[in-house]
């Protein structure tokens, strides 16, 4: 029986009953053919339409079916109402007659929705489609509930209430029990066709998965397959750092407009939805109202564009968990549990896609790493200098050791000055040495040798297609450096432009390379070095001044050779065993007024003008005894004992003679008199002619 509304009074419009009778033999026959043959609701909701009005006074028809799963009731098909077609409205059932109507199974009848008091929300939705007055009719196929069968007057029409007679109701009921067979038939074949659809979208996704498209593409290629299925207007697809504890877009993909820009920075996941599905590995499916519990403020600002259902499924793997597969969209109901189940399916192919495509990419970096660095190992090696020694007792070097020594055990940031050649590389690996670094990598960066327009590429690294002429990714100096030291000699020559990242990247450990917005972690020791005066150059603003504070933690001063007199002896020999054991020279002993005469010299080229001049030196030796290139300068003449005017001294005549009668009158060669007086050959010519040192004597 219907169930009436006790408090308002039934008006019924009632035709003649043997015209109903009549009526409803020719509505049935006529619509037992018109409910065959739709292969949509629409469709079946328009025939249906027809059939009854030639029995039934009415101004619109609605089909609305349960989504048992979500709790909710959806208006699949209506006429004669503005219902928005592209988009099912959704409704909760318990907000709805259909909750009594399909636990009863018996029709309910609002005659005039404005004087309703249940249901305000779905009363109020009714009113704005002009809906006056409205029946409600069980749409069942023997146990299976399927949905309900509305129909009423508008508020537009002529009636101001809506109340079918008993007959009429018997007659929709008859209809509504004829028409859940086709729905049910519908129904199961829309199941069957879903079920293929999904299988197909299984299998294009796995035939992407293998291809070699790159992963923006391909995510792009298994979004819009998704979305035959799987209606959205946003995925996404992230990583998350267990360290960090934040996540980056891996892949990102609209199916229609876009919404934002693509070059989306890592986020923080605490406070987003994705945070539950990590946590719990299971997928998180929110619809509007439970968006709030979800404070993030990167989260709400994706609210902020209109979505309605959004959903967060953790890509897991037998090894780990990768991140998250992000899809949402607008305007369109919950999601389904067979579309959420599709979802699932499809992040657990794209979860060990990733995870190959991860250790395939990390296995490459670390090949094209070890390759970097090799080259640079052997770069090393064939360098001039022997980074592993430093050579002195004077008490400037002595001082320079303590404070190196002090320093080393700690990560502070060192700034190495000093002059041109003093030898603050070896300085900085010295510190490197002696720190708990010293099994990984030194590298080294000369600033002022690069461009400065690869400098950028060179620190951080660049992807292929990052600029014209990147063909392939290359690995920065900073990464390479990952738990080793980096060495940045003479940093006062590093762009303006540049040093607010190379500050970041010194302050926070992190970096990207061109061209991605991937950050990249690297616990690195700076050590940087300069001759130019650092400070001045933040007063002109030609440094940056935080740059500067950040790289000051622990200055030392490399001493200029010219404070270190007592150590050029020393190295003297050292340079000498070092070349002649690499060109193969035999030399035994070095000339002790050569030696002195070096040690006088002032070297405004510090250590690496010393290291030229034996290397020369070594060159020229053909003996045991080196052969002693001078410097040639006029601050070389003024200190050289054995120039000037020290060869007219008292005595000098005898010491010229002694040297000639050792060499049995022999000038150059490596065993002249020259040598052994350390001068240059044309020089003790000269000085031959003018104390008037004949033949006789030689």
């Amino acid at each position: 029986m219907p169930v009436e509304m006790p408090q308002k009074p039934r008006v019924v419009m009632i035709k003649p009953v043997d015209s109903i009778e009549n009526s409803l033999y020719r509505s049935l026959f006529v619509l037992a053919q018109s409910l065959s043959g739709h292969s949509d609701l629409q469709s079946l909701c328009e025939s249906l339409d027809r059939s009854l009005r030639q029995v039934i006074d009415f101004d619109y028809l609605g089909l609305a079916l349960l989504d048992a799963d979500q709790n909710v009731m959806r208006l699949h098909a209506a006429t004669g109402i503005q219902a928005v077609k592209s988009r099912i409205t959704v409704m909760a059932v318990e907000d709805s007659p259909a909750e009594w109507v399909l636990r009863e199974q018996q029709p309910i009848v609002i005659p005039d929705l404005t004087a309703e008091t249940r249901w305000s929300k779905f009363i109020t939705y009714l009113l704005s489609q002009g809906v006056r007055g409205a029946t409600f009719v069980p749409l069942s196929n023997g146990s299976r509930h399927l949905g309900v069968l509305a129909f009423g007057v508008l508020a537009s029409g002529a009636r101001s209430k809506y109340e079918p007679s008993e007959v009429e109701l018997a007659l929709v009921q008859r209809v509504a029990s004829e028409a859940a067979v086709t729905v049910d038939a519908y129904l199961m074949q829309q199941q069957l066709t879903q079920q293929r659809d999904r299988l197909q979208v299984l299998f294009d996704v796995t035939n992407a998965l293998v291809s070699k498209l790159p992963w923006n593409a391909l995510f792009a290629s298994i979004s819009d397959q998704l979305s035959r299925i799987v209606e959205h207007d946003f995925a996404v697809l992230t990583l998350y750092d267990e360290n960090t504890h934040r996540m980056r877009p891996y892949a990102l993909h609209f199916t229609g407009e876009q919404l934002f820009d693509t070059d989306e920075p890592d986020v923080d996941v605490t406070g987003l939805p994705s945070a539950d599905a990590l946590r719990s590995g299971k997928a998180v499916v929110l619809s509007q109202p439970d968006f709030e519990r979800f404070p993030s403020s990167e989260y709400r600002r994706l609210v902020s564009l209109g979505f309605s259902a959004s959903c967060s499924i953790p890509l897991v793997t037998p090894n780990r968990t990768l991140g998250t597969l992000e899809i949402a969209r607008i305007n369109i109901g919950p999601w389904a549990t067979e579309d959420v189940e599709l979802l699932v399916q499809v992040a657990h192919q794209v979860a060990i896609a990733v995870e190959n495509a991860l250790s395939y990419q990390e296995l490459a970096e670390t090949k094209e790493k070890l390759a970097t660095e090799n080259l640079y190992l052997q770069d090393e090696i064939r360098s001039d200098q022997n980074l592993t020694s430093m050579v002195g007792e004077s008490p400037a070097f002595r001082a320079l050791m303590k404070s190196a020594q002090i320093v080393a055990p700690t990560d502070a940031s060192v700034l190495v000055l000093g002059e041109t050649g003093t030898g603050k590389e070896l300085i900085a690996r010295a510190i490197h040495d002696m720190s708990e670094r010293k099994k990984r990598t030194f590298v080294k960066v000369n600033c002022p040798a690069i461009p400065a327009a690869l400098l950028e590429s060179e620190l951080f690294g660049h992807e292929k297609g990052a600029f014209t002429g990147a063909l392939g990714q290359k690995i920065g100096r900073f990464e390479l450096a990952d738990h080793g030291t980096l060495f940045l000699d003479e940093v006062g020559e590093i762009p303006l432009e540049l040093q607010s990242k190379l500050l970041r990247a010194i302050q926070e450990q992190e970096f990207e390379r061109l061209g991605s917005n991937r950050t990249i972690h690297a616990d690195i020791r700076i050590i940087a070095a300069t001759n130019r005066d650092l400070k001045a150059m933040v007063e002109e603003g030609k440094f940056r001044s935080d740059l500067y504070y950040r790289l000051h933690v622990f200055p030392i001063e490399a001493p200029p050779l010219r404070d270190r007199k007592s150590d050029i002896p020393l190295l003297i020999r050292y340079f000498t065993q070092k070349y002649a054991q690499r060109m193969n020279r035999h030399i035994e002993s070095i000339p002790t007024a050569a030696i002195k005469a070096l040690t006088e010299y002032d070297w405004p080229g510090n250590i690496r003008e010393l290291q030229n001049l034996v290397e020369r030196s070594v060159i020229l030796t053909n003996g045991s005894v080196l052969q002693v290139a001078m410097p040639e300068s006029r601050t070389a003449t003024q200190a050289m004992p054995v120039r000037g005017s020290e060869l007219s001294s008292p005595g000098e005549r005898e010491k010229i003679l002694c040297a000639l009668k050792e060499a049995k009158g022999v000038v150059g060669g490596p065993n002249g008199a020259a040598v052994r007086l350390g001068m240059k050959r044309t020089t003790l010519q000269s000085k031959l002619k003018k104390l008037n040192i004949g033949r006789d004597y030689h």
